[in-house]
């Protein structure tokens, strides 16, 4: 995987490498496939309005993030001057590179997506797999976004009906959805992630793999919820429905 990076960062390129190297071989032993054709960018603050990107959402914020807009695909990340120094920073940003990464070789799966699908059918997956790199990898328990999770500790709280104010399953982005309930959304996703490799070991993502990628249309919450309970196994749906926030 060819890197590029600003002129006086190399030890910063260094560390996302190094990041790198181990995440797709891990990856590439799990999915049991080559690495995908990508490139690694590496773009400075000054330079991130000019970064290739498939929607401007991604420019918002320097956070990485997968783009086809290039040839080969790309994986973006910012420079964060502090990274080499912070662990904490560190743990984050490789969090996100873990999850850009696992995009990548899930987009590099001929195997066709379904059509129309509930947010989280995709998503889940993505989290728990870079969430099992940040624990296999970096020696992570739990989630990485602990400060997230204090902070949006309401989220959990489960209301009258033994569920949280909103669930994984009937999350759904609109236009005019908050920046911020996407956020819970995704802590309340990473929680999720967390619970299941508590209980489950990762080639529960291969199962529902196997399932997912069929060929299928349409899908819907239910449906999906199917597929991922057969792939945990006996006792997966019971499971599934005594966890507040799914």
């Amino acid at each position: 995987m060819t890197a590029y990076y600003p002129a006086g960062e190399e030890a910063y390129a260094q560390w996302v490498n190094q990041a790198v190297g181990k995440a797709v071989d891990q990856l590439s032993r799990l999915f049991g496939q080559a690495v995908p054709r990508l490139q690694l960018l590496i773009v400075a603050a000054d330079d991130w309005d000019a970064a290739p990107h498939d929607a401007e959402e991604e420019l918002s914020a320097p956070y990485p993030y997968f783009t086809d807009a290039t040839l080969p695909p790309s994986v973006v990340m910012p420079v964060m001057p502090d990274a080499t120094l912070d662990a904490l920073v560190q743990e984050k940003l490789a969090f996100a590179l873990y999850h850009e990464l696992t995009l990548a070789f899930l987009e590099d799966d001929p195997r066709p997506w379904p059509e129309d699908y509930p947010l989280w059918a995709d998503e889940w997956q993505i989290k728990f797999i870079a969430l099992w790199l940040a624990h296999t990898l970096d020696n992570q328990q739990g989630i990485v976004s602990k400060d997230l999770y204090e902070e949006y500790t309401e989220a959990f709280e489960p209301e009258v009906d033994g569920k949280t104010l909103f669930t994984i399953r009937e999350f759904e982005w609109y236009e005019d959805t908050e920046p911020e309930d996407y956020l819970c959304f995704e802590v309340l996703l990473e929680r999720f992630a967390a619970d299941l490799l508590e209980k489950y070991d990762v080639n529960i993502v291969l199962r529902f793999l196997g399932r997912y990628r069929a060929g299928h249309k349409s899908l819907s919450n239910d449906d999906v919820t199917a597929m991922l309970a057969d792939a945990l196994g006996p006792g997966g749906q019971e499971w599934l429905k005594q966890l507040p926030y799914f």
